[in-house]
């Protein structure tokens, strides 16, 4: 399950949470900054989307991660919660995934129909990591880029916070209320993907 929260932010605020060393009660410390390149797919027919999962392929470097989210539900905080399931590897076919939950999954929602690119979104992150108690709580991304969506394309230039394995909900709105203080955060409720679709749609 992923948990997340999402903003819209300044680049100049950006700039400012990255020269951060600690929030609140939490300690900070860059994990890694990279560059992704993350491709869409679904059928001709949209049948991922009509189901409202979306099926992903990240590159980042040499590196390619498989992921594939079901759909969000946003509670009363403004925190996205969704089943997620991620796996290495390149091939956006499930037919030629390991056998598991997620293969089995994407076949029932496809009912054998192929995947095409749908759009690609290119993203510089930098990633963050709030820790509290000497284990880590929350990633932070912060996160530059472009959406590539047909003929159309739009920035992105947002913040993502994600609940770590060792984290909980309330690390994450503990961690919301200290950036609030520093910075206007402006609640992104929709996805990359669902931006990226409503870019598909104009004319």
């Amino acid at each position: 399950m992923e948990i997340e929260a999402k903003f819209k932010v300044s680049a100049a605020d950006l700039d400012r949470l990255a020269a951060l060393n600690a929030l609140g009660p939490y300690t900070l410390r860059t994990m890694a900054a990279e560059h992704q390149r993350n491709t869409y797919y679904d059928s001709a027919d949209g049948r991922l989307a009509q189901a409202r999962y979306g099926l992903r392929v990240r590159q980042i470097g040499h590196r390619s991660i498989i992921t594939l989210k079901g759909p969000a539900r946003l509670d009363e905080n403004g925190i996205h919660h969704r089943a997620e399931f991620e796996f290495p590897g390149d091939d956006p076919n499930p037919v030629h995934w390991p056998a598991g939950p997620a293969r089995d999954l994407a076949q029932a929602l496809l009912l054998g129909a192929p995947v095409r690119p749908l759009l690609t979104i290119e993203t510089t992150r930098r990633i963050i990591h709030a820790m509290r108690d000497g284990r880590d709580r929350v990633e932070i991304c912060l996160d530059r880029g472009t959406i590539y969506a047909g003929q159309h394309q739009a920035p992105i230039c947002e913040l993502e916070l994600e609940v770590l394995p060792a984290g909980s909900v309330y690390d994450l709105t503990e961690l919301v209320n200290a950036l609030r203080s520093l910075i206007k955060l402006t609640p992104e409720r929709q996805s990359k993907l669902e931006r990226g679709m409503a870019l598909l749609q104009r004319r």
